[in-house]
């Protein structure tokens, strides 16, 4: 399940305050640095591993809904479509 960052400016702010840079938090989340580097700029929005953001979050000291939720899929977003009867 990919989790997406709901809060990309408080995630950016918190990293700031903890002095984490973008390779430091990368390397305590378990993660590649391009993935800590496209969340703040904002070229991806979900990482796909929970793991990874419940790292994220340790390290920060933040409840993990604060900066993340479950990414809800395309199918799921869909509406059930109606089955067609066929005339017998």
């Amino acid at each position: 399940m990919r989790m997406q960052l709901v809060a990309r400016d408080a995630l950016i702010d918190r990293m700031d305050r903890k002095g984490f840079s973008n390779r430091r938090l990368a390397k305590y989340a378990e993660c590649a640095p391009g993935t800590v580097d496209n969340l703040i700029a904002g070229r991806t929005q979900a990482v796909n591993k929970p793991r990874t953001a419940e790292l994220i979050c340790e390290a920060l000291v933040v409840p993990m809904d604060i900066f993340f939720v479950p990414e809800i899929s395309r199918k799921a977003m869909q509406h059930p479509s109606r089955r067609k009867v066929s005339a017998a």
